[in-house]
């Protein structure tokens, strides 16, 4: 029987926009990077001798011949564009030559663009402006809360403007210091300056862009979800205010940022606080704390700064000071068995603390030294009997775990903001704490600790509290939520931002 033969598979050709970045990854890239460079930094079209003669005066000498085929070649890419020379036709024969002039199109102009910016360039990582966070979520706030005033053209593009443009600005730096931490983050043989550099990231600079990121973050989810309704419009409206709406409604111009619906969409999950920008941010922070202080270790153990051998040489020479050392040296070593191995020198004159190879013999048993091992010979004693410890330790473990179970009754039948009993608050702040570490998921915050699962919701109205007798803990704009960790209780309701919050728990089943 003979195999049936495969079906024919029809490959669509590549768009312009892909075959133009064919130049980047060809084997005399480097070349073709130089033309295009020339090309794109030209404002008139270009023949061949005059590509070459601009990139001699730039460094790269590349004969005629060549210079025509990259030419040629770009053009069928779709890089490059080409039109006859009317202006160098002397006789009919020119005709029917190559006589084209070049120049680069609007594909090879972005590509070789984006070749400048990104690829040619070493990563700098930018300042994080936290100003363009605060002008992002405040023109979001402002066109959330008053939407009479999109009516107004002026107010209404000023506010569309801010935002995109803010957001532009806040974008690119972002992407910039994530690229160098996760740079830093993913190599475990930095040096003293490497590392230094990831210490100034974690410590110094980016935990408290990550704390006022995910605040800005939560303030522009809020004001998305008011506006989501209204992202047609709002598209619409951007577009209306624009000084060109003609020429964008005959699609002869591309609306700016905000002038489509998906702008908008893009922006909410930007914002998004599971799995935005600002929360890949924090993530990629925590991954790069292990390699921080593998690279601390590592350099502490290289430079002999950490080893036990390094630590009794520090220590001999502080003892070596002659007004303090006397007394450090008693304070470190006066309470350890290996004292004995100094003692009283016999000249009055000397310092009143001998160096150990000095000091007075200690005779070493025979059996030390033929076998080495000391201790009393014969069968060894039975051991002991410690039944009764292990049954007062059990029956300890028990009562704790009795007092556990009602501690945890108490905490799930109570109200939200009741007051708790000190254990009680203790077990259920535990468990807030590990929810507050947690990451997001989509709208809660939760974790589980010894039996109790805690939810923490955003809320944006009245702060969520946690009282013992003697202390409370405040929660801003958010609801707290007790549970088992079986269940998964619902969203807190709420009602207008200034007003109260209901929390919905569970009942609790003694």
């Amino acid at each position: 029987m003979t195999a049936p033969e495969p079906e024919s598979v029809s490959v669509e050709p590549a768009d312009d926009a892909r075959r133009a970045v064919s130049y980047l990854v060809a084997p005399e890239s480097t070349e073709y990077i130089a033309i295009m460079g020339v090309l794109e930094a030209s404002s008139t079209d270009l023949t061949p001798p005059e590509v070459a003669s601009l990139l001699r005066s730039r460094g790269v000498d590349l004969d005629l011949r060549v210079v025509e085929a990259r030419l040629t070649k770009l053009h069928e890419w779709t890089a490059v564009s080409a039109r006859s020379d009317q202006s160098h036709v002397r006789r009919v024969q020119d005709l029917l030559f190559r006589n084209f002039r070049y120049t680069a199109t609007r594909q090879g102009r972005q590509v070789q663009r984006f070749y400048d910016t990104v690829l040619a360039g070493t990563t700098v990582m930018r300042e994080i402006p936290l100003q363009s966070l605060n002008q992002v979520v405040t023109a979001l706030e402002a066109l959330a809360g008053d939407p009479a005033q999109w009516d107004v053209p002026s107010w209404f593009g000023a506010r569309v403007n801010e935002v995109f443009t803010a957001h532009d600005d806040l974008d690119a730096s972002l992407v910039g210091a994530e690229d160098t931490l996760m740079g830093l983050a993913d190599r475990f043989d930095l040096d003293d300056s490497g590392t230094g550099e990831l210490k100034r990231l974690l410590i110094g600079y980016a935990t408290r862009v990550t704390v006022e990121l995910d605040r800005g973050a939560d303030r522009a989810t809020r004001a998305l979800l008011s506006l989501a309704p209204s992202f047609d419009r709002l598209a619409e409206l951007t577009i209306a205010a624009s000084e060109a709406a003609e020429l964008i409604g005959r699609d002869l111009l591309a609306a700016s940022k905000g002038g489509s619906r998906r702008d908008w969409l893009g922006l909410r999950l930007w914002f998004d606080p599971a799995r935005g920008r600002a929360a890949r941010f924090q993530s990629r922070m925590v991954r790069a704390i292990p390699t921080f202080h593998a690279n601390l270790r590592r350099l502490h153990t290289a430079g002999e700064s950490g080893t036990s051998k390094a630590r009794a040489l520090a220590l001999a020479r502080a003892c070596l000071d002659p007004d303090l050392g006397p007394q450090l040296y008693l304070a470190a070593l006066g309470d350890h068995s290996w004292r004995k191995f100094h003692g009283e020198a016999d000249d009055p004159g000397a310092g009143r603390i001998v160096p150990w190879r000095d000091g007075p013999q200690v005779a070493v048993p025979p059996g030390l030294r033929t076998n080495g091992r000391s201790g009393v010979r014969g069968r060894a004693p039975a051991p002991l009997d410690d039944r009764a410890a292990k049954e007062t330790l059990e029956a300890a473990r028990r009562e704790r775990l009795a007092q556990h179970r009602e501690y945890l009754l108490e905490i799930l039948a109570a109200e939200p903001g009741q007051t708790l009993s000190q254990g009680a608050a203790r077990v259920a702040l535990a468990c807030l704490m590990d929810a507050v570490r947690q990451t997001p998921r989509g709208d809660r915050r939760r974790a589980v600790k010894d039996g109790l699962a805690c939810s923490i919701f955003f809320t944006g109205a009245e702060p969520a509290v946690l009282r013992s007798p003697t202390w409370k803990v405040w929660l801003p704009q958010r609801a707290i939520v007790f549970h088992s960790p079986q269940t998964r209780p619902q969203l807190p309701a709420m009602t207008d931002p200034g007003g109260p919050v209901a929390m919905y728990g569970e009942e609790v089943v003694a």
